[in-house]
């Protein structure tokens, strides 16, 4: 027979969950949107500009460059957001 604490403990292990996909798939987006940002920016630079192929895989790089350092900054803020948490539950 299974008792209503297990029951919540379920529910919790089940949002833990969700909340680690809904990170993970936020920390992706975020990177994929900065790498399409370079790459269009370079790309429109190159047609305009004639610079072909730097401007491309300059703001590539620095699409990329920036894609990680949000990344970064990101995990830092879920990091310091589940010490809080932590903290005030008494973990």
């Amino acid at each position: 027979m299974r008792h209503h604490d297990d029951s919540h403990d379920d529910k919790l292990n089940h949002m833990k969950l969700w909340d680690i996909v809904v990170i993970a798939g936020s920390l992706g987006l975020s990177l994929f949107v900065c790498i399409c940002v370079g790459v269009a920016m370079g790309r429109f630079i190159d047609v305009h500009a004639g610079t072909s192929p730097w401007g491309l895989i300059l703001f590539s790089l620095i699409g990329a460059v920036s894609g990680f350092w949000t990344l970064y900054k990101k995990a830092l803020s879920y990091q310091q957001d589940e010490d809080r948490h932590g903290r005030h539950q008494g973990k």
